[in-house]
């Protein structure tokens, strides 16, 4: 007898499957990197294509779905077009100059650091978003988040072999960048959240991946024209961790967390790291030792407890597809905001 999946049953196996896929082209982007910096790639120049080319993906959706609403609109209609959202400019130049800090910050760390090891910093996320609610809110996290904040603590030094490596041999540098990754993922998180609740994901993203772009733009102009753009195969290294590693990873995550809701974005956080130090094993030939499996998988059990409580930080904004895949819940009500965004912050 056959069975056939309804779309609830869908939906419930397509949303995980689709975040999963999301992890694993994460975690390949970062390994990508890794090898495109081994052949003499300048990290912050693939930082720059793969903003310019997730800006291009994220653009055209948004034209696609100006050109739709408008075909749409009935010719001649008496109904004026809807009134224009009020944009929290603020928020989108922050969550865009987040995303420029965090993404630079990554691949400096993976430069100096194993991939997996780097992905784990950046993934202390949530870690930052609470120490943020504290901060603005002055009210003390729950007793299940300060657990989960000092687990999630001590994974890392073992992630990182503080207890069995001399102080002399840290690259304290790196883990400092992992640190500051994770610190700008909190940060676009929040902000991309507050810039999404006003003007949908579609243009939170657009505009944010704007500002992020044009950062880069300025930063590149006294220096003349990416030496990437020389070497053709590593351009298209870079390019394709735009596309594989940013836009499509993005927008899977878009289709996913609409469908499997926000918790979902636990299921990210947990994996990428995962993705990206077997695919850094296999292909970088980068060696995992016990301590760092054994310190990354309690993190990354300390990071999933970490965001099911209603303290913990929100899932990153949803990027866009043409039409804003989360459909209803791209604007989501304010009570089914996580606390953070319940309480101002």
């Amino acid at each position: 007898m056959t069975h056939r999946l309804g779309p609830s049953s869908w939906a419930r196996h397509a949303g995980p499957a689709a975040m999963v896929l999301a992890a694993a082209l994460w975690g390949l982007g970062g390994t990508t990197a890794g090898q495109l910096f081994a052949r003499g790639a300048d990290p912050l120049e693939v930082v720059e294509v793969r903003t310019w080319v997730a800006l291009a993906g994220f653009a055209a959706l948004y034209a696609v779905r100006r050109r739709r609403r408008r075909a749409e609109r009935p010719k001649g209609s008496a109904h004026a077009a809807p009134a224009a959202k009020r944009v929290d400019r603020r928020a989108v130049l922050g969550f865009g100059i987040a995303v420029a800090v965090s993404n630079a910050a990554l691949f400096l760390a993976i430069d100096k650091l194993p991939v997996a090891v780097a992905l784990v910093l950046q993934n202390l996320a949530p870690a930052f978003v609470v120490g943020w609610v504290l901060l603005v809110t002055r009210t003390l996290p729950s007793p299940r988040v300060v657990l989960g904040l000092v687990v999630a603590l001590l994974s890392v030094a073992l992630v990182v072999e503080l207890p069995t490596t001399p102080l002399g041999d840290i690259d304290a540098v790196g883990i400092l960048l992992g640190l500051l990754a994770g610190a700008g993922v909190a940060a676009f998180s929040v902000l991309g959240a507050r810039a999404a609740g006003s003007v949908g994901t579609l243009v939170a993203n657009t505009g944010g991946f704007t500002v992020a772009a044009v950062a880069w733009l300025l930063f590149q102009l006294p220096h003349g024209l990416p030496a990437l753009f020389e070497h053709p195969a590593l351009l298209a290294g870079a390019v394709a961790v735009g596309v594989f590693g940013t836009f499509v990873p993005f927008l899977l995550y878009a289709w996913a967390a609409a469908r499997v809701g926000p918790q979902a974005g636990a299921v990210n956080i947990s994996l990428e790291p995962l993705f990206g130090a077997v695919l850094a094993w296999l292909w970088l030939g980068q060696a995992v030792t016990p301590v760092q499996i054994v310190g990354g998988l309690v993190l990354l059990v300390a990071v999933v407890f970490l965001q099911s409580s209603r303290n913990a930080a929100p899932p990153p904004v949803r990027p866009p597809t043409d039409q804003d895949p989360a459909g209803p819940q791209d604007r989501p009500a304010p009570e089914s905001r996580s606390g953070l965004l319940r309480s101002g912050a």
